[in-house]
């Protein structure tokens, strides 16, 4: 019987956070067992995608992004690279008065692991991703590739494109968010993403166009009982502000408000007059200065409706796996990156360390690894969007007051997560099985 061999040619499906660094990830660890590794990254669109605003690093994040060499690529890129962000000062958008703070350093003002937070453009941290991805001989990325289906075999999968073309793989791995294809054609057929009723309401402001001096030193989230609205800086130089309110919007609504290619200057115009109209109707009696200008101005806000899957769904099949967002289906929060690069790095040391197991062992032990975090961080994220939901006047203030308890009584549960490393977590033991060419693997690590 032949050994076992590790994927030598791994197909990848989804060019964001957790595609990239999944595949840099597998490039580090399998490479050195696998020299002809080939892996290639498959992307819906044509072009990066420049939509969802601004992301919030946490220490964890940027340590996993050092590793992978991101983050360094992050600082040469200058200002664009992102702000540095010491904490996340909380304020009552009805008082003006400051709630408390989530904060990135410690008592001495250091960061978790020698990392603060940042907050940076998603598409500044895509740019950073790809050039790092670029410069690896073994990645080839490969744009305007929408998935339509694909099928299984005992020794390959085998993804197939709109364009009528198709890639095989020994293994195939989902990174295509929340509306994953490789979920619905492979994984999990029919288990769809549904509409959380709430929505972002996002737009980029110019610092200098503000008459009113920032509340924060860095970055703010100000809670309304109407819903919250983050308020940072996202680059350097602290010139421009990113503005992201949560609200609650009706699933009819959203055909409405939503900006689609294609639409004429007037459609366009009529929403985006719409979508102020929103900002402006939920948090007018706002008393904190600059938010009240924000609200006031101009900008051109932009909506994006929060989905999700419902946890207990399937995560792989004999050659298929999701990751990412793809796997958990999280809604997006602060930590959404850094559990995405958690997935990914983890993963990519399990692959490694059972490279002469079958996959289905793999995945089994992925899933022994992760499945119970991933769960509990889904529920976390639920109960945390419920508190933005619109709330009658008692109920928000007692939201406020709450609020301060709150941070204070998660402060240990954060600094224990900022400080994790995916690179440090003891991994599962590859259990022997009834394969002799398994068994004998199994008792030559362990002689090592």
């Amino acid at each position: 019987m032949e050994p076992i061999r590790p994927p030598q040619n791994i197909v990848i499906v989804g060019a964001g956070i957790a595609g990239i660094s999944c595949a840099l990830s597998i490039s580090r660890e399998l490479t050195p067992f696998v020299p002809d590794l080939k892996i290639t990254v498959y992307e819906r669109h044509d072009v990066l995608s420049t939509s969802g605003g601004a992301i919030n690093l946490t220490p964890v994040a940027q340590r996993h992004l050092a590793l992978l060499g991101v983050l360094a690529e992050l600082d040469r890129m200058g200002p664009e690279g992102g702000a540095d962000v010491d904490a996340i000062e909380l304020f009552s958008m009805r008082s003006g008065r400051g709630i408390g703070a989530i904060n990135f350093t410690d008592n001495q003002g250091k960061g978790f692991g020698g990392y603060k937070g940042r907050r940076v453009m998603r598409i500044a941290l895509s740019v950073a991703m790809m050039t790092v991805a670029e410069r690896t001989q073994n990645i080839e990325i490969v744009f305007g590739k929408k998935v339509v289906g694909g099928e299984e075999f005992a020794d390959r999968a085998v993804v197939k494109f709109d364009d009528s073309t198709e890639a095989v793989g020994d293994l195939v791995i989902g990174c295509d968010g929340v509306h994953s294809a490789v979920r619905t054609q492979f994984v999990d057929v029919g288990r769809s993403a549904e509409y959380t009723g709430l929505s972002f309401l996002q737009a980029t402001i110019d610092t200098d166009s503000l008459t009113s001096r920032p509340h924060f030193r860095t970055s703010s989230l100000n809670i309304s009982r109407h819903g919250s609205m983050l308020a940072s800086y996202c680059d350097r130089d602290n010139e421009q502000i990113f503005a992201a309110a949560i609200v609650q919007f009706s699933r009819e609504a959203l055909t409405r408000y939503r900006l689609q290619p294609g639409q004429d200057w007037g459609t366009q115009h009529r929403i985006r007059a719409a979508l102020r109209e929103e900002i402006r109707s939920r948090f007018r009696k706002c008393n904190i200065p600059c938010i009240k200008e924000m609200i006031e101005s101009k900008a051109d806000w932009m909506l994006y409706p929060v989905y999700q899957v419902p946890i207990g769904g399937r995560w792989c099949m004999n050659r298929v796996i999701l990751l990412g967002d793809a796997a958990h289906a999280m809604p997006p929060r602060d930590e959404s990156a850094a559990y995405a690069l958690d997935d990914a790095i983890l993963f990519s040391r399990i692959l490694a360390s059972y490279r002469s197991e079958p996959l289905a062992e793999v995945f089994d032990a992925y899933e022994t690894l992760r499945r119970d975090t991933i769960n509990h961080a889904f529920k976390e994220s639920r109960r945390m969007w419920e508190r933005n939901r619109e709330m009658g006047l008692l109920e928000g203030r007692l939201k406020e007051w709450m609020m301060s308890f709150h941070i204070k009584s998660n402060e240990h549960a954060r600094e224990t997560a900022w400080a994790f490393d995916a690179t440090k977590m003891a991994l599962p033991t590859p259990a022997p099985s009834e394969d002799l060419v398994s068994l004998n693997s199994f008792l030559r690590d362990r002689t090592l």
